[in-house]
């Protein structure tokens, strides 16, 4: 059963003789490769929840920058398909009507391969194989160029989605809609911006600070004490008109 680990610090098992092979990313810097051009505030929210989600389970520092780069070559997304099929594989075990689910992870993967090979094309064609296994509906399936030829990295982005729901729904405890701890949010501003949000962390991190009280209490010569005088005055002549007394 895939859990937690506290010394690898990823989901699952340890993958790192795997990942520092995962091998060629792609060459020069593809624009493309980034999500720069997507001005929508809330797809650019799920790429980030996206990214940690990967991140966790794999052990890789995901962001908007790397994630395509990454995945490309199709071997990441069949290595996250291998952790998720240990969960699916539990459910089958457990559930009393698990339904049609993949029997195994795509086989045979290319590790060492460009972005732009045979290869390449192959493993993603296996993930995608296995992602409509998992339930993941056609409509939602990413082309194999949407991420190859970089024609529509959105569109990649929308099958992982379904794809990290669908590992949820198989008992998958890593949940890609919790909400981010607040202190974590705050410690990727200060990577990103540098210490302007060291005060702000800090705030959150540490006990809470009374705040500061106002006093209520009237200070002789103040305004509202002139004003209370003037009111004793009233109730004090009441034969007096109350603009004479407010002239004075």
């Amino acid at each position: 059963k895939a859990v937690v680990s506290t010394q690898s610090g990823h989901y699952g098992r340890d993958l790192s003789p795997i990942m520092s092979r995962r091998g060629k990313t792609g060459g020069k810097y593809d624009r493309r490769m980034s999500f720069d051009d997507v001005k929508d505030e809330r797809m650019l929210v799920m790429v980030d929840k996206l990214c940690v989600w990967m991140g966790t389970i794999l052990g890789e520092k995901l962001n908007r920058e790397n994630l395509i780069s990454q995945i490309r070559n199709g071997s990441f997304m069949c290595q996250l398909a291998e952790v998720i099929q240990e969960s699916v594989d539990d459910y089958k075990n457990s559930a009393e009507d698990p339904g049609s689910l993949p029997s195994k992870p795509p086989q045979n993967i290319k590790v060492d391969c460009s972005g732009r090979s045979m290869e390449a094309r192959e493993n993603v064609n296996k993930f995608l194989t296995w992602a409509r296994e998992l339930g993941v509906p056609e409509s939602s399936i990413f082309l194999p160029d949407d991420l190859l030829k970089l024609k529509g990295k959105m569109n990649v982005v929308n099958t992982l989605l379904f794809v990290a729901r669908r590992a949820k729904d198989c008992g998958m405890a890593a949940d890609i809609d919790a909400p981010p701890k607040i202190a974590n949010a705050f410690k990727g501003l200060e990577e990103k911006f540098g210490k302007k949000f060291d005060h702000t962390a800090e705030a959150f991190r540490s006990e809470k600070k009374q705040l500061r009280t106002v006093s209520t209490k009237l200070v002789a010569g103040s305004a509202w004490k002139v004003v209370q005088k003037k009111i004793d005055m009233i109730l004090q002549l009441p034969g007096k008109p109350a603009y004479e007394i407010f002239r004075a």
